[in-house]
């Protein structure tokens, strides 16, 4: 679940010229014809599942029957770093990844532009959030094309509400509404302690925030954590976390800790992004992501897993191609409806197929994954600012705002100067 910008997407306005049928070929499709000549594309798997690729790399042999589609795993499958593909002079084509910075950092990111307007690429059909992102991330430039969009829930345990006679949360609740089910919820029974709400906490509470904060400031170097936006996140992450009862170490602390406690059962409810971890043993279903009472129908800030196109492709023609067919609505619906990658076009009928081939959804709530909006992008810094790790630093003053029952002013000051630190720490290198 990894990974930088945002979160769930509303069916929106479909393009100018109204919605197309999921067969229909796009505009985009018909300037990009199947390529002549053999080439290979090949793309590391940063943030795809090697089934994913299979699947696009098994429909492209009809689609492009000259090109070879080539995947190289990810350093956690055993694959090369992004280091190591530079020096051995083997960089894939396109890198699959859900953020740019190390891409720009080692000048592997390249400027699509030119080729989008060659082939009169259709924007139009993109989500213009993710794009705007896009741009930000790579201060102004296109570098390639987003290929499906990070969409969270929240997921409860059926079983437990049940045993403790509170009714099921519902679609459009405010983190307020969470807060309360969750003191419900949180209680010691035969020696067992249950928790109403666990959490990933960076991801939701805080990567994902709907204000667009940052840990560093957009221009300047900067932190940028001791601003009002930071303290209503915060006061929301510290009131879950201090729910009576609710008792916590160093250890337990831990947000990979935390948030097993659903899967093992003892948690009430959860966000998730579609298809985590789902071999549960209890009954579960989902409604939508809550949101702040002050930013109602917003989710968070648009997030994606890209298509990078590298610098040092020497297919950059092919490699286009074969990331725009991606992006069709018949890909897109594809990837949708059997994969549960989330659609980066507007087009209301291809949203429609997402998760409807999943035999882990079926009967469950899918629409919660829809009902709220991305209307939040995130600045991207000023070119020449020092890039370092912000958010490191300011979670371990949440760390101990939890263990040593500190409030969120001290909380904030405490952040903003470890984050300075940092910063500095990073200058000195």
């Amino acid at each position: 679940m990894l990974s930088v910008t945002a979160a769930a997407l509303l069916l929106t306005a479909a393009c100018g010229s109204g919605d197309k049928g999921i067969g229909e070929a796009a505009k985009d499709d018909a300037a990009m014809p199947a390529g002549s000549e053999p080439a290979e594309v090949s793309f590391y798997l940063n943030s795809m599942p090697q089934a994913v690729f299979d699947a696009i790399a098994e429909k492209a042999k009809s689609k492009f029957p000259n090109y070879t589609l080539r995947s190289v795993p990810n350093t956690n499958a055993g694959g090369p770093s992004f280091d190591v593909m530079i020096t051995s002079g083997n960089v894939p084509d396109i890198i699959v990844t859900r953020g740019v910075a190390e891409l720009e950092k080692r000048g592997l990111s390249y400027d699509a532009n030119d080729l989008i307007k060659k082939t009169k690429f259709d924007l139009s059909r993109i989500e213009p959030a993710l794009l705007e992102q896009m741009k930000n991330d790579a201060g102004g430039k296109l570098t390639g094309l987003p290929m499906s969009s990070s969409v969270r829930a929240l997921h409860y345990n059926k079983d437990l509400f049940d045993q403790f006679g509170i009714p099921y949360p519902k679609d459009g609740m405010t983190w307020d509404d969470v807060y309360e089910t969750a003191k419900r919820m949180t209680r010691l029974e035969g020696g067992v302690q249950y928790r109403g709400y666990v959490e990933r906490w960076m991801d939701t509470f805080f990567a994902f925030n709907p204000y667009g904060e940052t840990y560093l400031s957009l221009t300047e170097d900067k932190a940028a954590v001791n601003t009002d936006g930071w303290r209503k996140v915060i006061e929301n992450f510290k009131r879950f976390y201090t729910i009576p009862g609710l008792k916590f170490d160093a250890k337990t602390i831990n947000k990979e800790q935390d948030w097993r406690e659903f899967i093992k059962g003892l948690g009430a409810m959860t966000v998730f992004t579609s298809r985590n971890f789902m071999d549960w043993k209890f009954q579960w279903d989902i409604v939508s992501l809550p949101t702040y009472k002050d930013k109602p129908g917003v989710a968070g800030p648009a997030d994606s897993t890209n298509l990078y196109l590298t610098a040092s492709s020497k297919n950059k023609e092919a490699a286009f191609q074969v990331a725009a067919w991606i992006v069709s609505d018949e890909m897109q619906a594809y990837l949708a409806s059997d994969f549960g990658q989330f659609p980066v076009v507007k087009g209301e009928e291809v949203r429609k197929q997402f998760l409807k081939n999943d035999p882990l959804y079926k009967g469950k709530n899918v629409n919660a994954f829809l009902y709220n909006k991305v209307t939040t992008v995130t600045p991207g810094r000023k070119p020449g600012l020092t890039v370092a790790d912000g958010s490191t630093p300011f979670m371990k003053e949440l760390e101990k705002m939890i263990l040593e029952d500190k409030d969120v002013n001290s909380t904030q000051r405490a952040a903003e100067e470890a984050v300075n630190k940092a910063i500095t720490a990073q200058k000195l290198k």
